[in-house]
């Protein structure tokens, strides 16, 4: 994987906090729309986690992320080490 920021891969973990989230495979869809759109991603999906590998630095693409999970379509999910 390549891009980004200077083509350094970073892994990052989504969880579902709330029983009424929206469901995996839509918060992926939704969550990678509003990512930048040149860093490359590649998803792993499960009912209660998404694994992401985003094309750009750890901090940025966590940055990223949480920013993303703002997002009010995005309720209940977040980073491990955040509330929902």
């Amino acid at each position: 994987m390549s891009g980004g920021d200077g083509g350094h891969e970073a892994e990052i973990l989504v969880v579902r906090r709330a029983a009424d989230a929206p469901a995996a495979p839509l918060t992926v869809i939704r969550l990678l729309a509003l990512l930048p759109p040149d860093w490359p991603c590649a998803t792993r999906v499960s009912a209660d986690r998404i694994t992401l590998w985003v094309g750009a630095g750890p901090d940025a693409a966590r940055a990223a992320v949480a920013g993303a999970l703002r997002d009010r379509a995005l309720r209940g999910w977040s980073l491990p080490d955040q509330h929902a």
